[in-house]
């Protein structure tokens, strides 16, 4: 028997495993869509918080050079003058303009894919392709169209 029936079932084998891997595996093609996605999620967040940052950024400008500005963000704190009235307005929210700093993410954790079926197709594909390997050398296929010569 040749040994090339067992190399090409070998490779067989290691091709079908491999390309399994590639496709379903812990960092085959799966893995890839769940961190695109995951990359896109922060990516939204990024910009939320950008934006944030932003509108602080003109609120800060604005507390630094306007008194006017920085009594009403006073009154609201609840600091006042003492020749302020004060007027006490029912069901009314002064911190309904709170800034909430981008949202919260929670990482998806790497999912751990059971290689064992992997394995065991590719080790079917090894078997199948050396089965098929024994059987055409029993048969004394060559792969060569050499006419017999028959004495």
């Amino acid at each position: 028997m040749k040994w090339s029936i067992f190399l090409y079932s070998l490779l067989a084998g290691l091709v079908v495993y491999s390309l399994l891997i590639f496709t379903g595996g812990d960092t085959g093609l799966s893995a890839m869509g769940r961190v695109e996605s995951y990359k896109n999620l922060l990516s939204e967040n990024l910009e939320e918080i950008r934006e944030i940052n932003r509108e602080l950024t003109v609120d800060f400008d604005a507390l630094s050079t306007d008194r006017d500005l920085i009594k009403v963000k006073a009154r609201a704190l609840g600091y006042y003058e003492k020749e302020d009235h004060i007027v006490q307005i029912e069901n009314w929210n002064p911190d309904a303009n709170e800034y909430k700093p981008g949202f919260v993410i929670k990482r998806e954790y790497r999912i751990d894919v059971d290689e064992r079926p992997f394995r065991f197709l590719g080790f079917a594909g090894m078997l199948l392709v050396l089965i098929v390997g024994v059987v055409l050398n029993m048969s004394g296929f060559t792969g060569s169209r050499k006419s017999k010569i028959i004495r």
